[in-house]
């Protein structure tokens, strides 16, 4: 079983409302099962506000950039609910940059919005990443 970032197959669920379909990648997995899954669509809809991560006191937390809300209790809580319907992925295809889904290149900002990393890990990335751990996770 294969599950992608909904972004990636052309799905309208980013922050403005458009995607970042990835026609090679449709191209490779032609004719396969996939499950297509957006952590922030399901949480706040499309188009919505954008979501940025922070490093406050310690703790990486996803914060909406115009209404300042944590939303890192929703994403851990919305990656619960896909792990609990979706118990047996084989591989993922997850967002770059994205504050949900990357694997290696969300960017992570200090209190006063400077950055301090811009190779993190996604929140929703990695709880996916605890539970799936014989899962191949690819980047696109």
């Amino acid at each position: 079983m294969i599950a992608i970032s909904a972004c990636l197959l052309g799905l309208n669920c980013r922050y403005d409302g458009k995607n970042k379909r990835d026609d090679n990648l449709l191209r490779e997995i032609d004719c396969l099962r996939v499950i297509p899954f957006c952590p922030e669509v399901n949480i706040l809809g499309s188009p919505r506000e954008m979501i940025d991560l922070f490093k406050i006191d310690g703790k990486i937390v996803a914060i909406g950039s115009m209404s300042q809300r944590d939303y890192s209790d929703l994403i851990e809580r919305e990656a619960k609910r896909f792990i609990n319907f979706n118990p047996k992925i084989d591989t993922f295809y997850m967002k770059a940059k994205s504050p949900s889904c990357a694997l290696y290149s969300a960017r992570v900002y200090d209190k006063d919005y400077n950055l301090i990393d811009n190779k993190s890990v996604g929140l929703f990335a990695k709880f996916l990443k605890i539970w799936y751990k014989e899962a191949k996770f690819i980047e696109r």
